[in-house]
């Protein structure tokens, strides 16, 4: 009966390799990475996407949020111990949890401080751990990666007060068990991170306390009304439906790090820019970044309750860097990738930037996708990582 058990096994691999066909969402092909991303955004599809639509339309938004942050965590079941001459150490900063990794023979006496993506609502500080390592060795300085509270547990702004409060007190007062000169600190961060650095360095700014050397923001969220933009748009025309980032992430991820209701009905009007005040779009500090509403789809009235919300927000520079005072802030370096909703705000903030006077560097990768940066053995990556370490040899 032995030709029973290569039958089934037959039948099983023919099962799946026909949900594969049926499952199966052509990437872009020139996107960087294809051959691995195609499997690992099938997985992350079957997992997040479609699991999580499950228990989403279930157990509601927060719940699914949960279910995200445990797929997140798997791949990093087993923690990656620190390489040959660095120590990596929790410890607590300002009452905030917080990883060092310090260099044991440092080439360079600054810091280098990390705030990590996730949309604020997922994501821990040691799954950058591999990128910790390898900017800290290379650039020759110790390194600080800040794990702030998460939304919806804990909205705005709570995280952001606690990333602030971490750089402060290292600016400050420093840290006994890492030495470092406190003249030369480099702030960073991807995505939700990259907003809050970019937010942070805004606020020392207001306060007159230029402590920063440079800020490094990578494929960063610099406001909340976007959602009509060519990168937006992008996205449908090119690689709708994979778990690659996408408006309707966004648009939860927003609602829930704003504190308000994350429903289906609010995540569909924020993607159709319903949440975007008419008038918004004809104030003279909002209307240069806003050119793409008029692209808004017509047929879609404004939620003017959802849209006060979002305007009394969404506004504050503490939210949406791109509406804050540029003027005077310590040299940037901005990267963004191609395939990604999130390019044309990067472009924005650093051409807003530039015009601010502030040195700046933008480095467009057309290839690249949202969260390339963590994606092992991609040439990309290796280029983004030579960017930061580049930017940081010459700013330290």
């Amino acid at each position: 009966m032995e030709w029973l058990s290569w039958l089934y096994w037959l039948l099983v691999i023919l099962f799946f390799a026909y949900s594969f066909y049926l499952l199966h969402i052509p990437l872009p092909l020139d996107i960087s990475d294809r051959s691995k991303l195609v499997v690992a955004e099938f997985l992350l599809r079957l997992s997040n996407e479609y699991l999580g639509d499950l228990v989403e339309n279930v157990f509601g938004p927060e719940v699914r949020n949960k279910v995200t942050r445990f797929i997140m965590g798997v791949g990093f079941l087993v923690p990656m111990g620190p390489p040959k001459g660095m120590t990596k150490k929790r410890t607590r900063i300002q009452g905030v949890s917080c990883i060092t990794y310090k260099v044991e023979e440092s080439k360079n006496d600054g810091l280098l401080i990390f705030i990590h993506g996730g949309g604020w609502c997922v994501g821990e500080a040691r799954y950058y751990d591999g990128i910790m390592y390898q900017l800290c060795r290379r650039i020759g300085c110790h390194g600080v990666s800040i794990d702030y509270r998460l939304a919806p547990e804990h909205p705005f702004p709570a995280g952001l007060n606690d990333c602030y409060a971490v750089v402060s007190e290292l600016c400050e007062n420093g840290l006994p068990d890492l030495p470092f000169n406190k003249k030369k600190v480099l702030i960073s961060g991807d995505s939700a991170g990259g907003n809050l650095a970019a937010v942070v360095c805004q606020r020392l700014h207001r306060e007159n306390r230029d402590v920063l050397r440079g800020q490094i923001l990578i494929y960063p969220v610099t406001h909340v009304f976007n959602f009509t933009s060519p990168s937006y748009q992008d996205y449908w025309k090119s690689y709708a439906g994979t778990a690659l980032l996408n408006p309707k992430h966004m648009a939860r991820w927003m609602l829930l790090y704003l504190g308000m209701d994350a429903t289906k009905s609010n995540i569909k009007k924020v993607m159709n820019s319903q949440h975007v005040l008419p008038e918004l779009s004809e104030q003279k500090q909002y209307s240069e970044w806003l050119y793409h509403l008029n692209e808004r789809k017509r047929d879609k009235p404004v939620d003017r309750e959802l849209a006060e919300q979002f305007f009394k927000l969404g506004t504050n520079p503490d939210v949406s860097p791109m509406f804050g005072d540029t003027k005077g802030l310590p040299p940037a370096l901005v990267l963004t990738a191609g395939y990604d909703i999130l390019q044309d705000e990067g472009v924005q903030y650093a051409n807003k930037l530039k015009q601010s006077g502030v040195r700046t560097i933008w480095q467009h990768f057309p290839h690249a996708f949202h969260g390339l940066f963590n994606m092992p053995n991609s040439e990309d990556r290796v280029d983004m990582m030579q960017a930061v370490v580049d930017f940081a040899n010459v700013t330290l």
